[in-house]
């Protein structure tokens, strides 16, 4: 018996290659292509235009931001899970209130 078609693309290296770059082939179109194409500047309202409520930051956050980073707070204040378990003994649990940086 054959099998599924999963099990005969895994199986077969090249087929499971050419899986692989039509994957790939189709990501690459529609994420970058209409960038490519875009001729609207920023300005103009095109693909990368800021939100209209979008302000720059003051000194005085970006001092923030700074300390933030040099201090290595986004090493523990990340939305990011941590299955791994020597990130867990390390860091504790990502939702645990009762570590602090």
């Amino acid at each position: 018996m054959a099998g599924t078609p999963h099990e005969i693309i895994e199986k077969n290296t090249g087929l499971l290659v050419i899986g692989i770059v039509i994957a790939i082939s189709f990501a690459t179109l529609v994420e970058i292509v209409p960038l490519i194409y875009d001729y609207k500047g920023p300005e103009e309202g095109g693909v990368n235009a800021p939100l209209p409520s979008m302000e720059p930051w003051t000194a005085l956050e970006f001092e923030g931001r700074d300390i933030y980073i040099r201090e290595g707070c986004h090493v523990c204040h990340t939305q990011m899970i941590r299955p791994l378990r020597a990130e867990v003994e390390r860091l504790s649990h990502s939702n645990d209130s009762s570590v602090t940086c």
